[in-house]
């Protein structure tokens, strides 16, 4: 069975999955580097960057969400310029459609209406008459 690692080594990785994070790498991307950066599986290096993730947005506000999602489109929107312009065809395609599909999905986000649902088991607020309660 191998060693754990210690506190500080965990402190270390995920400290250094948070420095990817902050420049702009994906978290895909950033598991990656830090497994092979310090010799651990995928699945480890995933853990450190999930960490990471929740150290770098741990205010999750409406600002916040619209800030995430225009640096996403921002990325999708770069990755498909760079690749047009490097001539890979296939890559600008699939950027581009990924881009289009964020944006339409943004935008039913933004303009379904807000719809109150009420859980089968769920109780009526306490204000509310219970009405097989009453005599008549």
């Amino acid at each position: 069975m191998p060693d754990r690692a210690s506190d500080a080594e965990i402190n270390q990785r995920i400290a250094a999955a948070l420095e990817l994070l902050a420049t702009g790498a994906g978290s895909a991307f950033t598991a990656q580097t830090i497994a092979a950066r310090f010799g651990v599986s995928l699945r480890t290096a995933r853990r450190y960057t999930s960490a990471a993730t929740l150290d770098l947005v741990a205010d999750c506000n409406p600002a916040e969400l619209d800030k995430q999602a225009m640096l996403a489109i921002y990325r999708l929107d770069l990755i498909g310029g760079k690749a047009m312009a490097a001539g890979d065809d296939a890559l600008a395609i699939k950027a581009t459609r990924a881009l289009s599909l964020s944006v339409a999905q943004m935008r039913r986000a933004i303009t379904a209406p807000a719809v109150r649902f009420r859980l089968k088991d769920q109780r009526p607020p306490p204000d509310t008459p219970d009405t097989d309660a009453l005599p008549f």
